[in-house]
């Protein structure tokens, strides 16, 4: 039986109908963003939105402080100053993340060590993380990707084995679910991004944790280096000097607190997304009824007792049995119709393959942190090989969901999937 013609090389799209927006904005996000604007005289920059967002977001995580950012890059960074690494420490971590997740071990003159992951759940594998543990481990940074929980217990484990602290990275995980306790709550201090995710503030970074003197230096570091009243809860929301509720530049920090403007679409925008979420899942559950049994397609694996989140749906596909690549599978979907298809994550290649890390174009010309002050290399990325990683990396490829899903979306996805998969097994197999 020969497959129908490809829209890419001239045939007819499966689908012509455009998808609804990546995200639902109406009358709610309009009242909180007046309520901000029409309160400018008596409130601007006062934090009443953050505070309210923040306690939220607390509430829902079962968290007792939240810190919220301007970005999901800028809470990595205020979690990694709370856990304040000397310079040269270390951090473990994966290498097939945005560039957001290591830039604030960076820029904290922190050395990023990049674990190789598991190319079944395409997380962190915890027993590469053991084997990299040195005495200058600082933090252990769990990135859960495209929404599927790491392994948490293990890594836990590990975490307190060594007498690590474990940072949950959950910027594609809102709301997924690691044996049944919500993601960023598991490890010592949990960050988000809000910045595009399936809860947005446009963009926007929240930090989470039970942990007191955590919380105090992550907001403190996010405030401009201010030292903490100790008996703030919840939102951790500073008052003015001249109150007394901080001590004013007491340590090294930087300024990224969240606006009442982003805050105010974060609010209306929280009471979207336990139905995005299911959104997401209904989605992935159709996806999965196909992608599975198309040739040389194997999707990300989640545990049993786990729910992911679906940021996307991630896939690898071997070329050998599907007869095309990932890019070329991506730009085929596309032409069907289905613009959200994409290639290989940050384009197949693992960060340490990129200038930031290769170059060490850092500070000037003295590539510190990776180089100490004595010129003594501390970390050479070129000779890093991690084998999971390199191979099954360029192979990935991925759907990234919208908010606004239909059935009827995603089964054209699926559709449109099955289309271009077997035109091109076909092709191969004569």
């Amino acid at each position: 039986m020969t497959s129908a013609k490809l829209a890419i090389d001239g045939g007819e799209p499966l689908r012509s109908q455009p998808f609804g927006p990546k995200w639902i904005f109406g009358d709610e996000e309009r009242r909180h963003l007046m309520e901000v604007m029409d309160n400018a005289t008596d409130a601007w920059r006062s934090g009443f939105k953050v505070r309210a967002f923040a306690d939220a977001f607390a509430t829902l995580h079962g968290a007792q402080y939240a810190v919220a950012t301007t970005t999901g890059t800028g809470a990595i960074h205020a979690a990694v100053a709370a856990v304040n690494p000397e310079p040269g420490d270390e951090v473990i971590t994966t290498p097939t993340t945005d560039i957001g997740s290591v830039l604030g071990i960076i820029l904290h003159n922190a050395i990023p060590v990049f674990a190789d992951w598991d190319p079944e759940t395409l997380n962190t594998d915890p027993a590469d993380i053991e084997r990299r543990i040195t005495p200058r481990t600082k933090a252990i940074l769990a990135v859960h990707l495209y929404g599927n929980p790491c392994d948490m217990g293990p890594i836990l484990e590990i975490g307190r084995a060594h007498n690590i602290p474990v940072i949950e990275d959950c910027s594609q995980a809102h709301l997924a679910e690691y044996r049944g306790q919500l993601v960023g709550t598991i490890g010592d201090i949990g960050c988000f991004s809000l910045g595009g995710k399936t809860l947005t503030t446009d963009q926007g970074g929240m930090v989470i944790t039970n942990d007191e003197p955590l919380a105090r230096r992550a907001m403190g570091f996010s405030r401009k280096g201010s030292e903490m009243d100790s008996a703030l809860r919840s939102s951790l929301a500073p008052t003015s000097f001249r109150r007394g509720g901080t001590k004013g530049y007491a340590f090294l920090g930087d300024f990224h607190p969240m606006t009442d403007l982003h805050a105010a679409v974060g609010l209306a925008q929280f009471d979207r997304w336990h139905e995005a979420t299911r959104v997401r899942r209904m989605t992935a559950a159709i996806l999965d009824e196909v992608v599975p049994q198309l040739p040389g397609f194997k999707i990300q694996k989640v545990h049993p007792e786990d729910r992911s989140a679906y940021y996307t749906y991630a896939y690898t596909i071997d070329q050998s049995k599907a007869g095309i690549s990932s890019d070329d599978f991506s730009a085929a979907v596309r032409a069907e119709g289905i613009p959200d298809c994409y290639g290989p994550y940050i384009q197949g290649r693992p960060l340490y393959r990129y200038p930031i890390f290769t170059d060490e174009d850092t500070y000037g010309q003295s590539r510190y942190p990776f180089v100490d002050e004595q010129g003594n290399r501390r970390i050479d990325y070129s000779t890093l090989h991690l084998p999971h990683t390199e191979r099954e990396l360029p192979k990935t490829g991925f759907i990234l969901f919208r908010n606004s899903y239909t059935e009827q979306d995603a089964k054209d996805i699926a559709a449109a999937m099955r289309k271009v998969a077997l035109h091109y097994a076909e092709q191969a197999a004569q």
